[in-house]
């Protein structure tokens, strides 16, 4: 649960500290007096995009801290992973805002926002105006389903997710050979010739430098003999002889001066391997020989291999993969035909995998919507809405690949029947205003149930409702209370006179700025609150009358 909120520099709050107990508080005020400012810091907290324009004018930056116990094993274990210390089972998140960038910290460690957001899942959960429009539109509905039981859904999605992504790619590489065949056919008389044309030059890789090598050689025949013949005649002298007799002097001195024992050690090591050699050396050079044919030869294929690069604009290396492709596509190596059904029978095979799979999920969201029904029926009864509601699956029959979705097979509709003999229609079509707030505060019972949430924050859910059901409204609201910590914002006194706990929230002008404050009322306070709330302006000894029996009844 949220212990304690700090919101310094946020728009008109300087500088205000709310603690917060177990139970069900309430949050009222005037408008504009801050009330929202205060759903817009635990919005920060818990993950919500920072814009400056949030920063009180004249400060450099704005920061809130919230202070939260909570025992969760798998929150734990996500901290551990991100090796932030969860002592005590307590948690400090700050946020500061600055008009270049937003900070985050947990426990004193810098995080990422989507990591923040991960965090917040396990802390509360936030209802606001746009939890309307998430029941009013259908692509919404099966987030909203798989969010009763988001720890089983999640495991199906992904494996279903991995299953769509791998027959994807196997659609992708079907496809590809399919249109890859559809060229070859298109143009099989001209990869005929071409392949023909470039077995018959018998490309080898490596070739042009071993023909560059030797034209080099023949072309300068004059200048490699001329120098060849002098090399041999310099390995001919006495030189090696004299270094042999270099080492056996080496040998004589080392008998009075170890100093010489290193460069003995090298000559014995290398004397025979230079001797090797030089015979190496000298019979290369009683090899050369001149030949104005081959070297005619040479030049000759070394045109025809520019040609031919020239012409397919590829080199050797290129050409020759390319010949085998040819031969793969249209040369007796051909198998593309097998490569095609081989190819189908994979994608044919990881679609009815992702299908299976996809028919698993539809099964355990079909369970859940049988449940969300039952449960939904019996909150909506609470909140005086005596209506019939199911949750339609519109699935397709037909097994194609248009059933494979990106979350699945199903798609789904919320259908209402408000006036008994109208039948089921379409919920985003025949809802008002009232209706809707109590609608998803009856989704919101049963999610904040379903999922153990430790903390709920409604902002003004009692939007457009009055007379017996605001009453309604109020008592669903402390029934939630009674399992999850509650924070409200409300205009309602009915909602208000059902808290346990009322914080005021006002401002003032001093020296041309607004300030906020926050109070918390004690029960003398509280009554005169909610007479203020139900008179809507001065407030009569009735009112006041009226206000204690509500919060004491």
């Amino acid at each position: 649960m949220l212990t304690k909120l700090q919101i310094n520099n946020l728009a008109i709050i300087e500088n205000i500290e709310i603690n917060f107990a177990d139970g069900f508080t309430v949050l009222t005020g005037g408008t504009g007096a801050g009330k929202s400012l205060v759903i817009d810091s635990l919005s920060l907290l818990l993950g919500s995009r920072a814009s400056m324009e949030l920063i009180r004018t004249g400060e450099e930056k704005a920061s809130i801290k919230g202070y939260f116990k909570i025992h969760n094993n798998r929150l734990a274990a996500f901290l551990d992973k991100l090796d932030i210390s969860f002592i005590d089972d307590e948690l400090e998140i700050e946020r500061v805002i600055t008009k270049s960038k937003s900070i985050v910290r947990v426990n004193g460690n810098i995080i990422s926002l989507g990591d923040l957001n991960k965090i917040s899942k396990y802390l509360a959960d936030i209802h606001n105006q746009f939890d309307f429009e998430k029941i009013l539109n259908e692509d919404n509905y099966l987030d909203i389903i798989d969010g009763f039981s988001y720890d089983l859904t999640t495991t199906y999605i992904n494996d279903y997710q991995t299953l769509l992504s791998e027959f994807k790619n196997k659609k992708n590489a079907y496809e590809e050979l399919v249109e890859r065949k559809r060229k070859i056919d298109e143009r099989r008389d001209f990869y005929e010739y071409q392949l023909k044309e470039l077995q018959g030059l018998n490309l080898i890789e490596g070739e042009e430098e071993e023909i560059e090598e030797k034209i080099s050689l023949l072309q300068n025949y004059d200048k490699i003999y001329s120098l060849s013949q002098e090399a041999n005649e310099i390995i001919h002298s006495d030189f090696l002889d004299k270094l042999y007799e270099l080492n056996r002097l080496l040998k004589s001195l080392s008998k009075y001066q170890n100093k010489y024992d290193e460069p003995i050690e090298k000559i014995d090591n290398h004397y025979y391997e230079l001797d090797d050699l030089l015979q190496e050396l000298v019979k290369g050079f009683n090899n050369i020989e001149y030949d104005p044919n081959e070297l005619n030869d040479l030049q000759n294929r070394s045109s025809e291999l520019n040609s031919i690069k020239h012409k397919y604009k590829k080199s050797i290396p290129e050409l020759i993969e390319y010949i085998n492709e040819l031969e793969s596509s249209v040369g007796e190596k051909s198998n593309i035909d097998i490569d095609i059904e081989d190819a189908k029978i994979a994608m044919n095979d990881a679609f009815n995998k992702c299908l299976t799979k996809g028919k698993d999920l539809s099964i355990v969201r079909q369970k859940l919507a049988t449940s969300i029904e039952k449960e939904l029926k019996r909150n909506l009864s609470d909140l005086l809405l005596n209506v019939n509601f199911k949750i339609a699956f519109n699935n397709e029959n037909d097994e194609k690949e248009s059933i494979l979705k990106e979350n699945g097979i199903d798609t789904v509709d919320f259908l209402i029947e408000t006036n008994v003999g109208e039948g089921l229609k379409p919920l985003a079509k025949i809802i008002s205003g009232g209706e809707a707030s109590r609608i998803m505060l009856a989704f919101k019972a049963i999610f904040i149930k379903a999922n153990k949430v430790s903390t709920v924050i409604f902002d003004e859910i009692d939007t457009g409702i009055s007379g017996e059901a605001a009453e309604s409204v109020a008592n669903k609201i402390k029934e939630i209370s009674l399992a999850s910590q509650v924070i409200a914002i409300t205009h309602m006194p009915q909602v208000a006179s059902k808290s346990d706990h009322h914080i005021l929230i006002s401002k003032s002008v001093k020296n041309d700025r607004t300030y906020t404050s926050i109070k918390e009322l004690d029960l003398d306070g509280k009554i005169k609150e909610i007479a203020h709330l139900i008179s809507g302006g001065k407030v009569t000894e009735k009112q006041l009358e009226y206000a204690k029996e509500m919060v004491l009844k």
